[in-house]
């Protein structure tokens, strides 16, 4: 059968090219190409001390564009504040208005750019732009009025799981991930409409593949807390069934030194239990409304349970699809939807 493992033997290491003792300034630069199968996204995901959140995503292709060839470039920019239903401004390029260093992260989309130096700071910027109307994900995007300029510090050091790469039947097909669990942000905004300074912290993540999420996996959990004196990260992935159900559980614990108190990448120091759940109405998918983790490790135990989600926005990636798509959903038995 064929299976799906994270990549973190030293001859792993050798093939790939990657430093196994450090992440180096060229991880966090462009690693894919515009061929079909392949994406790449630099993530940003902030929690101002308002209350607000916001999600940026730059990327090479939307999930739409994955299995074709050419990028389509463009910038996600989603922006929730408390009770009241997510904004969003999403902005679309041509290539030749995009630049993307191969050596580190130095990313520009027309005006606008994210610059990252050695997975400690980056700086995000966006430029009002004209109205027109762009669709992406299904969601409808008219306004692009956004003026973003935001400063990040990490706050804790960057994790890889082994190589960073996760293989998926063969080496040859592969997901890429590498993150910074906690980040200081701070700034200004302009997003519908309201203008302020903002402070709170922040998720960065670099992720690349040649496989849609959709193959590659049946769910995943995704999640990052900061509790005390203590930011949690938890993403635990399980692989389709053509890849063996596979799962592979990544959980990191940093204090607020920037110490790294727990690091796990093994199912083997994992015990799951699914206390409660509940039906989405929009997919009439069953969720976890209650799980709880176990995490062992040496002498450490860990245990964290996430309870009484509050959804922000869904997806029905399977009621977006053309019929070709839908075809090749069935094929695989697969409904795909995603929930924040």
């Amino acid at each position: 059968m064929k299976i799906s493992k994270i990549m973190n033997q030293p001859e792993d290491y050798k093939r790939l090219g990657i430093n196994p003792n450090k992440l180096e300034p060229w991880e966090d630069g462009i690693r894919g190409t515009d061929a079909a199968g392949q994406a790449e996204i630099w993530y940003l995901d902030c929690s101002f001390d308002d209350g607000s959140t916001l999600v940026l995503g730059t990327r090479t292709k939307s999930a739409a564009q994955q299995n074709k060839k050419g990028y389509n470039p463009n910038i996600a920019i989603n922006y929730t504040k408390q009770g009241e239903p997510t904004f969003f401004d999403y902005r679309l390029y041509q290539d030749s208005q995009v630049s993307i260093s191969q050596q580190t992260c130095d990313l520009k989309f027309g005006p606008n750019y994210l610059v990252g130096e050695d997975f400690t700071h980056y700086n995000f910027h966006v430029e009002p732009e004209l109205d027109q109307e762009i669709v992406m994900e299904g969601k409808k995007s008219v306004q692009h009025k956004s003026k973003i300029d935001l400063h990040f510090d990490a706050e804790t050091k960057p994790f890889r799981p082994g190589t960073g790469y996760i293989t998926f039947g063969n080496v040859e097909t592969y997901y890429n991930f590498i993150c910074v669990t906690r980040l200081k942000v701070s700034g200004t905004i302009l997003i519908d409409g309201e203008q302020k300074a903002v402070s709170g912290s922040a998720y960065y993540n670099h992720q690349w593949s040649n496989i849609s999420p959709t193959v590659a996996f049946h769910h995943w959990l995704w999640g990052r807390q900061n509790i005390g004196k203590y930011s949690v990260l938890i993403y635990d992935m399980v692989a389709s069934q053509q890849f063996g159900l596979t799962q592979i559980p990544l959980f990191t614990i940093d204090d607020d030194q920037g110490n790294r108190l727990l690091e796990i990448t093994d199912e083997k120091n994992v015990k799951i239990e699914m206390l409660d759940t509940y039906v989405q109405q929009a997919t009439n998918k069953e969720y976890p409304s209650d799980i709880r983790y176990t995490f062992s490790k040496g002498d450490i135990l860990v245990t964290y349970e996430i309870m009484q989600p509050t959804e922000i926005n869904t997806i029905d990636i399977y009621g977006l699809a053309d019929d070709k798509q839908k075809q090749q959903f069935d094929a695989i038995q697969q409904q795909p939807t995603y929930t924040r």
